[in-house]
């Protein structure tokens, strides 16, 4: 969640980003009419939906996850007319919308993603409004801290500064990246189609800089190359601009105090991923800045989105079998058949290969997976006596940079893990969101794996603290909180039993916490968001997820959200077409009688 970075496109892209977030929020509230809000868990879908009957019962489509993106699908495809099955491998609907209740009050906090980014575009927005939730601003224009001093004036002046030169330098570079690699893709399928390379460069030196031209000297001339010869020198000589987000921190000696602020926070504490191995394409395009809470939880409003659908929870998939003119999608020893299949799990559960495809996905399929990562994110959540940050408005977004306890810091260095001279640490905070004594620490990247990682074998999910393995992340917390509130007896402002941690990379429905492009690779979203055909070419496999989302929405729930809308319109319109050809055949034939 970066105070950084509202999204800088071109002025016809934003133009039509607002659009079809206008027409989205058109829909929604035709869709769902004004309600009040309920956090009562749905009931469990008919049994009849979770006993499979073979030919006799053969859906239209079948949904793999009841997260928000098969959520959405679902309500999408029913509206068009079409029946629906959605299979969760959890207990509970929602994914890694997942609400928990704190302390005494029972306050609700989510353990996964709890904002609305970018709220003027965002098409959650009017969605969440009309369903009877009330938003929550996060004050982000805050002060950070240094162990137990809080930054001043002129130091806030100059990490604003240098979140603006940052900002600045990335979305160049990613304008930069995105353009170049259309050069490329463009000389390759030139190439593929049999244009003359002459014809070819002669394009290209029309599109590059005169200072480069030069670098066509490999392409454009010299022995016959064979298509994937000529593509991959394409690649090399065309795409130059680098997609590192790191290399485009500033680094002028003003900054030399900020620097690992502004690193952590545009990259673990936004991306879940070192800023080094963050793509600067998605860092520069994501739609941040206005950002809010939802009062009870994004898991909630997610959970009340699946109201009424036929979900069979406690069924994880394991094969879904595409090879003839339907689907079998199995869990265990019960085979459900459709007419299509929708995969909407992370991109974690892929790479681990939790799911058999039958047959093999094809090979871009599976080379977007594997260059698809997930990024790590563990939220210490914290219930407090008494209101510690007197001066701090609720809902405040805090960075922290602290020297670690004696026992973190030997882990750290065990672990070789991000330090700041040596010693330090640097996490974000929420300090009183939704307005109660609560303080959350966020740990992000390496670190939120690390941590999250001592609890393997002993946990395998978010829930209550487990003192044998989440020591060190209560411990870093602990003084932080000490640190920056100047409380010399914390321990007695804490409810210590009610302490609660996230552990997403030990969950087997997730392996992390969201999706990360690493550099170079932003495009394999879309790649991964491509239908696969089945027998006789038609498409029957299709994906969605936030893994699939634009850049604009990488790794969030509106990219959930707007790929299953995607997904169940790709879905309808194939299934119109197979009808329309089926009926022409069927003429046909009659016509012959």
């Amino acid at each position: 969640m970066l105070k950084r970075i509202p999204v800088r496109l071109a002025v016809g892209s934003r133009l039509r980003s607002v659009g079809l977030n206008l027409v989205l929020a058109l829909v929604i509230v035709a869709m769902y009419p004004q309600r009040a809000a309920s956090i009562t868990r749905p009931q469990p879908a008919d049994e009849a939906y979770c006993t499979p009957n073979g030919p006799a019962h053969r859906y239209d489509v079948i949904i793999v996850g009841a997260g928000i993106a098969g959520l959405s699908a679902a309500k999408e495809l029913q509206h068009l007319g079409r029946s629906v099955l959605i299979l969760e491998a959890n207990n509970r609907i929602g994914g890694r919308a997942y609400v928990g209740y704190i302390g005494d009050d029972k306050v609700p906090i989510d353990y996964g993603g709890a904002w609305i980014h970018g709220v003027p575009t965002n098409p959650l927005t009017p969605l969440v409004v009309s369903m009877g939730f009330k938003r929550e601003r996060t004050e982000l224009n805050l002060p950070y801290f240094v162990n137990g001093r809080e930054a001043g004036d002129e130091e806030k002046k100059a990490f604003d500064h240098a979140v603006e030169e940052y900002e600045d330098a990335v979305t160049l570079a990613a304008r930069s990246v995105e353009d170049q690699r259309a050069l490329a893709e463009f000389a390759c399928s030139q190439y593929k189609n049999h244009v003359r390379r002459k014809e070819i460069c002669r394009d290209l030196q029309r599109r590059i800089p005169f200072s480069r031209i030069s670098v066509l000297s490999d392409l454009c001339q010299g022995r016959v190359l064979s298509p994937e010869q000529f593509c991959k020198l394409a690649d090399k000589d065309l795409r130059v601009t680098s997609d590192v987000a790191e290399r485009y921190v500033p680094r002028s000696g003003e900054f030399s105090d900020i620097i690992p602020l502004l690193i952590a926070n545009a990259g673990p504490l936004e991306s879940a991923a070192e800023l080094g191995r963050t793509s600067a394409v998605d860092g520069a395009h994501f739609e941040a800045g206005e950002d809010d809470l939802i009062d009870k939880g994004m898991g909630a409003f997610v959970e009340k989105l699946g109201d009424g659908l036929p979900i069979c929870r406690n069924s994880p998939v394991t094969e879904v079998d595409y090879s003839a003119d339907w689907v079998k999608v199995s869990v265990g020893e019960r085979v459900f058949e459709g007419s299509n299949a929708l995969v909407t799990v992370s991109v974690g559960v892929l790479k681990k290969k939790k799911i058999a495809f039958k047959p093999e996905l094809p090979k871009e399929k599976l080379q977007a997976i594997d260059r698809l990562q997930m990024g790590n994110m563990q939220k210490v959540i914290v219930p407090l006596k008494r209101d510690i940050f007197p001066r701090e408005p609720k809902n405040s977004w805090i960075l922290y940079e602290g020297d670690l306890p004696a026992e973190a810091l030997d882990f750290a260095k065990e672990q070789r893990l991000p330090l700041v001279h040596g010693t330090r640490v640097v996490m974000g905070f929420v300090i009183k969101p939704l307005n109660k004594n609560i303080a959350i620490g966020f740990f992000g990247g390496d670190w939120a794996r690390a941590l999250e990682q001592r609890c393997d074998s002993l946990e395998h999910g978010s829930g209550k603290s487990n003192p044998k393995c989440d020591d060190l992340s209560i411990a870093i917390t602990r003084s932080a909180l000490t640190n920056m509130s100047g409380e010399k007896k914390i321990d007695d402002d804490i409810q210590e039993e009610g302490i609660q941690v996230t552990r997403w990379s030990l969950d087997a429905t997730s392996f992390g916490a969201y999706s990360v492009a690493e550099p170079g690779s932003w495009y394999q979203r879309q790649i991964l968001a491509e239908p696969v055909e089945g027998a006789k070419g038609t498409k029957r496999l299709f994906f969605a997820g936030e893994g699939t989302a634009r850049a604009i929405y990488n790794g969030s729930y509106p990219g959930a959200y707007e790929s299953g809308l995607k997904a169940a319109r790709d879905i309808h319109a194939a299934m119109l077409e197979a009808e329309e050809k089926g009926e022409k055949v069927r003429k046909a034939g009659f016509n012959k009688k």
